[in-house]
């Protein structure tokens, strides 16, 4: 009678010891997906017969940018930052290298970036109902961007389009492009031929250099990116049940049932 009774015991400890390592491993199994952040090779969307017809200037437009980007400390003093209101012509004074920046959409900023040695008239223009994205990317902003020139955009020094994030956006805008509706295909064009892409890690902000920045522009993130907080969410969930203690119905008193099972066999035993 006393062996059954201590064999029963013994499995019952056993089953005891044993759940709390299997709710342990349950939840450890939970995964923290993180967006990338390696840089990725710009895919054309559409057929080549719909690219832009400044291909070969843009290409030659990165000894420009190179020279510019060493040199920016040095002509800071020539540098001249407005702020631009949409639907509203500015003026874009000769000369000096030229920032406008737009009001601050639901994650970033709008800015062109020009130089030129005669003065300039810019306009920009929100599209409310702007075409889809490529595929494979989501748009930053439920706008697009329709910048004007009017004198035109021949012979310039600088053209860019730029988009600066928001201090409190989540977003990762690292892989993100610069896209260029093109009315032909009725679509955004995302592709080297368009301009020369870059990212600038301080500013948190994607540009790219033009020949031709009149048009109308899309800011776009790879899918991917749009959710960084997927990931991020499981960790509130794996705290709500830290170590399978608080998942376990009546777990405050597991130890003292074990100890009492122990000590019950220690005593049949002697």
């Amino acid at each position: 009678m006393k062996l059954f009774t201590i064999t029963l015991l013994a499995t019952q400890l056993s089953a005891i010891l044993a759940a709390p390592a299997a709710i342990q491993h349950d939840s450890r199994a939970i995964v923290r997906p993180r967006s990338p952040h390696a840089r990725f090779s710009l895919v054309a969307t559409v057929t080549s017969t719909i690219v832009p017809s400044q291909t070969s200037a843009a290409a030659g437009g990165g000894a420009e940018g190179g020279e510019g980007a060493e040199g920016g400390e040095e002509g800071a003093e020539d540098e001249v930052e407005q702020a631009g209101e949409f639907d509203v012509p500015i003026v874009l004074p000769g000369g000096s290298k030229v920032d406008t920046l737009y009001p601050p959409g639901q994650n970033g900023v709008f800015e062109i970036e020009f130089q030129n040695a005669e003065d300039r008239t810019l306009t920009v223009t929100q599209n409310t109902s702007p075409a889809a994205p490529p595929a494979g990317f989501r748009a930053v902003e439920p706008v697009s961007f329709i910048v004007n020139l009017a004198e035109g955009t021949e012979g310039l020094t600088l053209q860019k389009v730029d988009y600066i994030l928001n201090a409190n956006s989540t977003l990762d805008i690292s892989t993100g492009a610069i896209g260029r509706f093109c009315t032909e295909a009725g679509a955004f064009v995302i592709d080297p031929a368009v301009g020369e892409l870059e990212f600038e890690v301080e500013e948190n902000e994607l540009l790219i250099k033009v020949d031709n920045m009149n048009g109308e522009w899309g800011i776009f993130i790879p899918d991917a990116a749009a959710t960084p907080a997927a990931g991020e969410g499981a960790a509130p969930s794996e705290e709500a049940t830290p170590g399978g203690d608080a998942a376990t119905p009546g777990g405050g008193a597991t130890p003292d049932t074990k100890q009492q099972l122990i000590d019950l066999l220690l005593g049949l035993l002697q």
